[in-house]
């Protein structure tokens, strides 16, 4: 990874400045021109959707609207997603959502299907030169599953590919350990701070540090700022923590509400607070 931060921007929800829906790519691709025509980032982070999935819809779908969604969207392979893709700044790949949820599952197809959608996604990592791919590893809602079993999975399925397979701290409905305890046990890790704060456990992190590639940072738009809300600590004093820990690697912000009314001038100032910050710590 670069000496320096790269700041980016998890596109597929600020399709909603250009007023379309999450899952319509070419609009995911324009919005990607914007920002970096304008220089609000440095690139831009691409989730795998499920919904773009012919062979079946998402499995992580509380609400049903995804299934919506899913009807409506149109549908590609990796490599038409790739095609789309080529030529711009990818700093990351989330894969696709329901990755944890097929390998917990417990059912041989599933697991198969599980590791599928894993490689989909190193693969399409690899395909747009991004260098990581961030990855929900276990279903959040399963009290139990064996660890030892994901990371044999993680191991053989990283091994064909370039990128770094980075374990998100997602939730976890298992019994005695939170977030932090599943994910130190991987070598790469991209780091939430909305699910950090859930659990009250940002600052445990300080200890896996270097283990740290990207981090997640959760805020709503407000006025030009991001804004962590219901958490322990600020949106701030979160950059402030990781300027102590020297951290250097991506940093990812992950838009929650209150963007589909912003302008892309609001869009641009939140991110150059980031970048600002960014700047600071590399001129130490």
């Amino acid at each position: 990874m670069n000496s320096r931060n790269c700041v980016s921007l998890s596109a597929t929800p600020a399709t909603i400045i250009v007023d379309k829906p999450y899952y319509d790519l070419e609009s995911t691709i324009t919005v990607i021109d914007l920002l970096t025509r304008q220089r609000v980032v440095d690139g831009v982070e691409i989730q795998n959707l499920a919904e773009w999935r012919r062979e079946s819809p998402p499995r992580d779908d509380i609400t049903g609207e995804r299934y919506t969604a899913w009807k409506k969207s149109p549908k590609y392979t990796v490599e038409e997603i790739a095609d789309l893709l080529c030529g711009l700044p990818i700093l990351s790949i989330h894969a696709n959502r329901d990755v944890g949820i097929y390998l917990c599952s417990g059912k041989d197809y599933d697991i198969t299907t599980g590791k599928t959608l894993l490689c989909e996604s190193l693969e399409l990592a690899e395909k747009v030169k991004a260098p990581l791919c961030v990855i929900h590893l276990w279903d959040t809602w399963k009290p139990d599953f064996d660890v030892s079993v994901l990371k044999t999975v993680l191991g053989e399925a990283e091994s064909c590919y370039t990128a770094k397979a980075s374990v998100e701290n997602v939730p976890t409905h298992m019994k005695g350990v939170t977030p932090f305890d599943l994910v130190r046990e991987f070598e790469w890790i991209t780091l939430d701070t909305r699910w950090a704060a859930l659990y009250d456990e940002l600052a445990q992190f300080e200890l896996i540090r270097s283990q740290i590639v990207n981090i997640h940072l959760r805020g709503e738009l407000q006025k030009g700022r991001w804004v962590l809300n219901s958490a322990p600590f600020t949106f701030s004093e979160a950059l402030t923590l990781f300027k102590t820990w020297e951290y250097r690697n991506v940093l990812t912000v992950e838009p929650e509400g209150g963007i589909r009314c912003c302008k892309v001038e609001d869009l641009k100032a939140a991110m150059d607070s980031v970048r600002n910050w960014d700047n600071e710590l590399n001129s130490r």
